[in-house]
């Protein structure tokens, strides 16, 4: 019979696969976002995801019978705030800039987690997790420089540059936060309090503001939800696992699901700089699932 404890289970042994499929997941729901017609305000579509998130996540941990309000409720308070912000600012970049361009500048974010971790939970890095975070960033300016984006014809505003860069540092205090929170909360304790301060903050704006959305933007909104949380679920799981810095680096996977989607759904133009920036991107994710060998 499978239960929720199995499934935990095998979930864990996949080890880093989690995060694998976490980016695969949370890509798609950048696809269901720049799907959406843009009537549908920002912090519409980010209470919609939330109230499926949460409605999902309650039915879990009533299943598993365990305490929804968690042990260190201030720490799972700021997790959803940064959560929050991070989803609001990432739905913004979305909307308002090419779908592979917007996901390039989010995955700046495991600089900002590196710094982070070290500054906040005291993690190591080891030898081949910089190579990676190096190689990695390498890609990125490649795939964002001025006559890279002048080629493929494409235009961003400053605001939404900066946006972008907020999206990815909030995401990497998130990130940070929820690694801590792993080592004395469930999983999906962690995951509630994200949905949970999200609808509670926003409900107020979306009331206020209330635009109705038709059914074929409701199965896109639906989308969102499901693949939010899916790629919730496997990330929080993958960093329970991996150390944070480790975990970001496989994250940089969502960059290549981001720009296929973006050829594929949005006719966006991808030139050689842009593959030789998103090969870096690959190279590094290899490079940080690489176990060194210390010599005895």
């Amino acid at each position: 019979m499978i239960t929720i404890e199995n499934l935990e289970k095998t979930f864990n042994s996949l080890s880093k696969f989690n995060l694998v499929l976490a980016s695969f997941f949370f890509s798609l729901m950048t696809l269901c976002v720049k799907s959406i017609d843009q009537r549908i305000p920002i912090y519409e579509l980010v209470l919609f995801r939330s109230l499926i998130s949460l409605m999902i996540t309650i039915f879990i941990i009533n299943l598993k019978n365990i305490n929804p309000w968690g042990k260190n409720r201030s720490l799972l308070i700021l997790r959803g705030v940064l959560g929050t912000l991070a989803l609001v600012c990432i739905f913004y970049a979305i909307r308002n800039m090419p779908l592979s361009i917007s996901t390039v500048i989010q995955y700046t974010y495991p600089i900002f987690i590196s710094i982070f971790a070290g500054i906040f939970i005291n993690e190591k890095i080891a030898r081949n997790i910089i190579f990676a975070l190096i190689i990695g960033w390498i890609g990125i300016l490649v795939i964002l420089n001025p006559s890279q984006l002048s080629n493929i014809n494409v235009e961003i505003d400053n605001i939404s540059i900066l946006i972008a860069f907020i999206g990815a540092i909030c995401t990497a205090l998130a990130y940070v936060t929820v690694k801590k929170l792993s080592f004395t909360e469930d999983v999906y304790v962690i995951i509630e309090y994200f949905p949970l301060v999200s609808l509670i903050t926003l409900l107020p704006i979306v009331v206020i503001n209330w635009v109705t959305p038709n059914w074929n933007e409701l199965v896109w909104i639906i989308g969102i939800g499901l693949f939010t949380q899916l790629g919730q679920t496997f990330l929080t799981i993958g960093l329970k696992n991996l150390p944070a810095s480790e975990a970001s680096t496989i994250n940089y996977l969502q960059v290549l699901f981001g720009s296929i989607w973006g050829v594929l759904f949005f006719s966006e133009m991808i030139n050689i700089n842009f593959v030789l920036g998103a090969s870096l991107v690959l190279l590094g994710t290899i490079i940080s699932t690489t176990k060194l060998t210390k010599r005895t």
